[in-house]
């Protein structure tokens, strides 16, 4: 089988060449394809249904075994833990030599805590597969379970001389030598650990289905009738889409020399050309560069069927010169495609104003000539949201790079950032395209020239790519175009490209690199001989059958051909140019080849570019008899062309793979649309998309339309953990909690945040319950994060009745942070007057605290950023020689790291709160240190002003420039009341898995609440790859603060009880509130952070930042080594088969709820049952 990673996605197929069950012709060719139907329905996360069509399967032919063992896997992971054993157990009574079945069966033995069960089934498997490492682990695994550690360091030992990077036996083998007493040796095998998972050199066991070995995922049975289908009739019919444009004068500049570029005074086609809607009317006009005074040309398609040319100069498309090139996309964010050309000694950009016009913006933009052009695209290189302008060619003179990247600042102008990307090259370069070939979620660069080999520029997300050869060892000549496809349905990127000599074309294999580090590719055999060059290439399915296909230009002795390989499923192409008729069709100069659905009737059809004659148009009759969908894309937070967006789609058990990747082929760039065949699927079962800023949206059960228009979703994965209380009825929200403390967050290419590790949440009294004598409250991780929470404490804050407590809190940049202590305040009262950035009053607004906020500011394109803004108060008669504080009651739209990068490209910088007085000339003092904000959702800061202003103030105002929502402001000019505070025991604190409570979006930007009865067990988030802590009883690690944390990720909680018993009977009058403080810190998932993809490094708080140097490290004593052994057991890849849309389902929780399992509801997000402890 084959198992696709990406983007948090693992995908199976059945692909001919793999192993599989064996097919015997007396099997039930129905039954067959339903376990085949379950195969594919596992791999996309259709649990349930793939376990319906495993026990159909086994129900029509009950001598089909290997039905029986992917029902058992399927109900295992369905956690139906006694119907997987009894299914395993079928399938053992007619295949007792199946290591699958019985590695399996002692998987849910294991689960069912039946040890010695358990171990004689993993013996058993070991014993028919000698060399099946997992089983060994697993074997291990029980007999330190069963507290034979001896045994189990012979087993482990046994695993590892099979297979020394199995990351899960050196991890279990460093546990069972720590229970022997050999500590030493238990922490040199647990840094062996850390560092092949830290490497990606091994993933260790996990708990998702697909993760627990290879034995632990559903196999298919060979179909042979199915193997290689034949091509249905297709032809591609030869159209001239226009005629060769007349000569045209010869134009001249003022000092007598030739126009820029022009060779000559003919106006002719250079091969270069581009898809865009220049009309206005919807559809795609072909773009083609030519040379010659007006060296835009563009081709529309009539009503009719019939091309004619548009007049581009009128449209606003005015350049001279050689154009070589062109690239779509939407550079300024206002959802209108716009056009950049290169030509042979510059490039033009042109906005889009609509309706058909567009406007030269060049020079306002600041882009000049830097090299000299052969090839465009558009990219978001640094994944911020906007389309940066990367262009290849040859230097412009000696020391110069032939590459140049042009990056966006956001602001409609462009800045070069070549020199600080590494991005320039050697040489003489000829095409570029965007692939993902690592699947690190970081867009790579592919380029095409006279070098020993096309080369990769490999996104390091800070900093200079590195470079690496596409290949090494081959002796080919220079190459030329260059097309991005998964041909073998793996989920990793091949490539093809074209030589400038023989063979013309070869396709590159996307396989792992030694030791399984990084990536590598090998050439795959393609059914090509005589090609004395090769010129344009492009991904295509050209018959919509649903396995992508390989199309070409090469000159052979009998000229120019096109030519089409068709995968044929198997790993292998056949050449079907003849069948299609492209034999007879007759070209002057090929150069470029785009593959585009021309007349939107669903079959893909071939551009081919020439040079010096009109574009040939190959129209596809035949391949729309198959099923297709159009996938129009367009990207919200992301760039809105949706260029570097990662497309899955999956129909009838079928799987494949897209990539929207901007230029393509050699000069050319295709439809800024995706035309995906479905075969005979009509419909699609699932949509996938990861967009280039790392947010991941499922669609299901889309009905059968040829039209899929998708806009990413409004959402943002980084939030904080919040924290839910028990009101006596339900859990309700309380706030967010820690937002300060993430680490690792990029703020200015100098300088990371400062993280603020511990933070005071008020509980007002009337919203915490107590039950039996317990108060619970839920801290849960509602996005995608990973939290290491130290220390759970809470307080009882006992104070009289007209007193209001608060801690003293808020977000500030830099230490010392806010001391967190009671401030209590009596008498506290309204400002006599406010104002917001607009000048508006706003008074009544900011009287109580009710959800509608005073904002006064206009928000920017850049998350958690405004307008320079002001909220003015009259705080009327104040004594400045007495305590003066402001009690200030909001939010922050928080920005993200993204959105500080984006907004330091355009010169924008956040300006924190602070405060101003206003002197009786009218000017403002500034008053030194920062005001702070409110860390997140709604709560109350202190803003202490004591002793700051000058005598006789009467005006503030708080400036800032981020997005911040005010409900409330009161002045406190009192000395603070009299409060007792007694700590409320912590009893239990339990790690599970609860899903993604309800968001419910307020009217203001980033106002949210959420309904924690109502729930989703799976969302549209990832997980950072790495150890956590086991499911179950954290309570001894978060009692204090002493770097072992409780480690949980998305979705899941630490489910809290404090013992009310002891604390003191309330005077009369009085009444208590509760602070509840949480120590520990977050990590986003933000393509800005540090390290936002794994757990590690685990942060520490004698860190001096994050990441920190060489020079530091996380404590690696004993105790902390046994801690991670210990507690930190729980490994989850980042990679395994989820699904990752929301699915809510009313699932109401108690304090009754049994805090003691490891989960909150019966069913885990399509993870495994099993509870495997290493």
């Amino acid at each position: 089988m084959k198992f696709m990673r990406v983007g948090g996605v693992l995908a199976i197929v059945l692909v001919a060449t793999n192993v599989t069950a064996g097919a015997e012709s007396h099997f039930d060719a129905d039954a067959v394809r339903l376990n085949n139907r379950g195969v594919a329905l596992m791999g996309q996360q259709f649990t349930e249904k793939a376990e319906q069509s495993f026990a159909e399967s086994f129900e029509r032919d009950p001598k089909l075994a290997q039905a029986a063992t992917n029902d058992g896997i399927a109900l295992l992971t369905l956690q139906k833990i006694d119907d997987a054993k009894k299914a395993l157990r079928a399938a053992l009574v007619l295949e007792p030599g199946s290591a699958q079945a019985w590695y399996n069966l002692g998987l849910a033995q294991h689960a069912d805590n039946e040890l010695d069960d358990a171990l004689k089934s993993f013996q058993q498997a070991v014993k028919l597969d000698p060399r099946d490492v997992d089983s060994y682990y697993f074997e291990g695994v029980c007999y330190r379970e069963m507290k034979q550690f001896d045994k189990a360091v012979e087993v482990l030992k046994q695993a590892l001389a099979i297979q020394p990077l199995h990351a899960s036996s050196e991890f279990a083998l460093a546990r069972a030598l720590q229970a022997t007493g050999d500590k030493e040796q238990a922490k040199e095998h647990f840094k062996l650990f850390q560092h092949m998972t830290s490497t990606k050199i091994s993933a260790a066991i996990g708990l998702a289905y697909g993760e627990q070995g290879h034995y632990s995922t559903v196999t298919p049975v060979e179909e042979p009738q199915a193997r290689q289908r034949a091509m249905i009739p297709v032809k591609l019919v030869a159209e001239v889409m226009v005629r060769a444009i007349p000569p045209m004068p010869q134009k001249r500049v003022t000092d007598g020399a030739p126009t820029s570029g022009a060779k000559s005074g003919v106006s002719t086609e250079t091969g270069g050309a581009c898809m865009l809607d220049v009309t206005g009317s919807g559809q795609m006009d072909l773009v083609l560069m030519e040379n010659g005074p007006q060296a835009i040309r563009v081709v529309h398609r009539k009503s009719g069927g019939k091309f004619e040319d548009v007049d581009a100069a009128a449209a606003g498309l005015k350049a001279a010169g050689r154009a070589v090139a062109c690239a779509v996309g939407d550079y300024d964010g206002d959802n209108l495609n716009d056009l950049a050309v290169a030509l042979d000694d510059g490039v033009r950009l042109f906005r889009n104003l609509g309706n058909g016009k567009f406007e030269d913006v060049t020079a306002e933009a600041g882009l000049a000539a830097r090299n000299k052009p052969t090839g465009i695209t558009f990219v978001d290189y640094d994944h911020d949201g906007d389309l940066d302008l990367f262009l290849t060619g040859a230097p412009m003179k000696d020391g110069d790079t032939p590459n140049v990247l042009w990056r966006n600042n956001g602001n409609k102008t462009f800045t070069e950032w070549t020199a600080d990307t590494g991005l320039g090259g050697t040489g003489k370069t000829a095409s570029v395209i965007l692939t993902d070939f690592n699947n690190d979620r970081a867009v790579d660069i592919a380029v095409t020239g006279n070098g020993a080999a096309p080369m990769l520029f490999v996104n390091p997300r800070e900093g200079k790519y590195p470079q690496q050869a596409l290949y090494e060892s081959e002796s080919l000549p220079a190459t030329e175009g260059i097309a991005v496809l998964d041909y073998n349905k793996d989920g990793w990127m091949d490539i093809a490209v074209t030589h400038a000599g023989s063979p013309g074309l070869t396709l590159w294999r996307n396989v792992a690199g030694q030791q399984n580090v990084g990536r590598r590719f090998e050439r795959v055999s393609l059914p090509l001989t005589g090609a004395t060059r090769g010129w344009g290439v492009t991904a295509v399915d050209i018959d919509n059958d649903g396995w992508i296909d390989l199309a070409a230009i090469v000159e052979t002795v009998a000229g120019p051909r096109v030519k089409v390989f068709r995968n044929k499923g198997d790993g292998s192409f056949e050449d079907v140019s003849s069948v299609l008729g492209l034999d007879a069709v007759k070209l002057t100069a090929p150069r470029g080849l785009i593959a585009a659905d021309v007349d939107g009737g669903g079959a893909p059809d071939l551009i081919v570019t020439q040079e010096n004659a009109p574009p040939v148009l190959l129209r596809n009759v035949g391949a729309n008899k198959n099923h297709f969908v159009r996938l129009d894309l367009s990207g919200y937070a992301d760039n809105k062309t949706a260029i570097g967006s990662k497309v899955e789609i999956f129909a009838n058990g079928q799987w494949q793979k897209w990539e929207l990747a901007g230029a393509s082929g050699l000069a050319t760039q295709a439809p800024p649309q995706l035309l995906i065949g479905l075969g005979e699927a009509d419909h699609v079962d699932l949509l996938r998309i990861l967009w280039p800023t790392g947010i991941l949206q499922d669609e299901i059960d889309l009905p059968h339309t040829q039209v899929i228009a998708m806009k990413e979703a409004d959402r943002r994965g980084s939030s904080c953990p919040v924290l839910f209380a028990w009101d006596g009825h339900k859990y309700k929200l309380v706030t967010d909690v820690i937002g300060a403390a993430v680490v690792g967050h990029w703020f200015t290419p100098t300088r990371r945040n400062i993280p603020n590790s511990g933070e005071w949440i008020k509980v007002d009294g009337d919203r915490l319950a107590s039950v039996d004598g317990k108060l619970s409250l839920r801290f849960i991780e509602p996005m995608e994060e990973v939290n290491y929470i130290d220390q759970l404490k809470l307080v009882a804050v006992d104070h009289p009745e007209d007193v209001e407590v608060n801690p003293d809190e808020r977000f500030l940049d830099d230490p010392p942070f806010a001391s967190g202590r009671v401030v209590a305040s009596k008498g506290a009262r309204l400002p006599v007057g406010a104002w917001d950035g607009e000048g508006r009053d706003v008074l009544d607004v900011l009287s109580r605290s009710d959800h509608k906020f005073a904002s006064g500011f206009t928000a920017t394109p850049y998350d958690g950023f405004a307008n320079t803004h002001y909220l003015t108060l009259d705080l009327g008669d104040v004594n400045v020689s007495k305590p003066l504080k402001l009690l200030m009651t909001g939010y922050v739209n928080y920005f993200s790291a993204t959105s500080l990068y984006a907004a330091w490209q355009a010169g924008i910088k956040p300006i924190s709160p602070y405060v101003e007085a206003q002197r009786p000339d009218g000017t403002w003092l500034t008053i030194p240190g920062d005001a702070g904000f409110p860390a997140g959702l709604e709560r109350t800061i202190v803003v202490d002003l004591t002793g700051k202003l000058p005598e006789g103030t009467r005006k503030i105002r708080l400036v800032s420039n981020l997005e911040i929502y005010w409900d409330q402001v009161l002045i406190d000019n009192e000395p603070e009341a009299e409060t007792h505070t007694t700590e409320v025991p912590l009893t239990l604190a339990t790690e599970r898995f609860r899903g993604y409570p309800t968001q419910i979006d307020g009217k203001s930007p980033g106002d949210l609440d959420y309904d924690y009865d109502r729930v989703s067990l799976t969302g549209p988030f990832q997980h950072q790859r790495g150890n956590y802590t086991h499911l179950g009883d954290v309570t001894a690690l978060v009692k204090g603060v002493d770097d072992r944390y409780a480690i949980f990720g998305s979705g899941e909680e630490i489910a809290t009880e404090f013992d009310t018993a002891k604390l003191p009977a309330l005077p009369t009058h009085w009444r208590r509130d509760y602070f509840f403080y949480a120590n520990g810190y977050v990590k986003d998932m933000d393509w800005w952070d540090a390290m936002p993809f794994t757990v590690a490094q685990l942060p520490f708080h004698k860190m001096s930042a994050y990441p920190y140097p060489a020079t530091e490290k996380f404590p690696d004593d004993a105790g902390s080594i046994e801690y991670q052994l210990k507690m930190n057991d729980r490994f989850d890849s980042g990679e395994p088969v989820r699904s990752y849309r929301f699915d809510y389902k009313l699932m109401p929780s108690t304090p009754a709820d049994d805090l003691t399992c490891g989960v909150a509801s019966p069913a885990w997000p399509v993870s495994s049952a099993q509870a495997a402890h290493e």
